[in-house]
């Protein structure tokens, strides 16, 4: 299965996996920085509409800014940016990622786990070869 592949079930997805984790180190960050100061709500909503995408399912307004602790006003205003600057687009009363800003995160998350594939692959090259030379 290549990464941007939707994996069938029963399989991981790496992509997700990524998302989910850059989602879950920046809600950590709140509780050490008052979010005010580091806050992004935009690219939170963005990353949680491509969590959803994903997982296949869609997003609801009061439920992301739930998620994300937002006020529904916050996040209304942030859906509507990011709909009129095609990011996001509007399927009756839910949104969901564009095709654009999904290829978009795809290219970066993949990025991303692909340098994690590569740091692992080479720490494991390493700790084979010391043990070779300690063996």
């Amino acid at each position: 299965m290549a990464l941007t592949d939707q994996p069938q079930r029963g399989e991981t997805d790496p992509l997700l996996e990524q998302a989910e984790k850059i989602l879950a180190q920046r809600k950590m960050r709140a509780f050490l920085i008052d979010t005010n100061l580091l806050g992004e709500p935009g690219w939170d909503i963005l990353v949680s509409a491509f969590i959803a995408h994903r997982k296949g399912t869609v997003c609801r307004l009061a439920d992301i800014a739930s998620e994300l602790d937002l006020s529904l006003a916050t996040t209304q205003r942030w859906v509507d940016l990011l709909t009129a600057r095609e990011f996001l687009v509007r399927r009756e009363v839910f949104f969901g990622i564009s095709e654009a800003a999904e290829s978009k995160l795809t290219m970066m998350f993949q990025a991303q786990v692909n340098v994690a594939l590569a740091e692992a692959n080479s720490a494991r090259q390493w700790d084979q070869g010391v043990g070779l030379r300690n063996g």
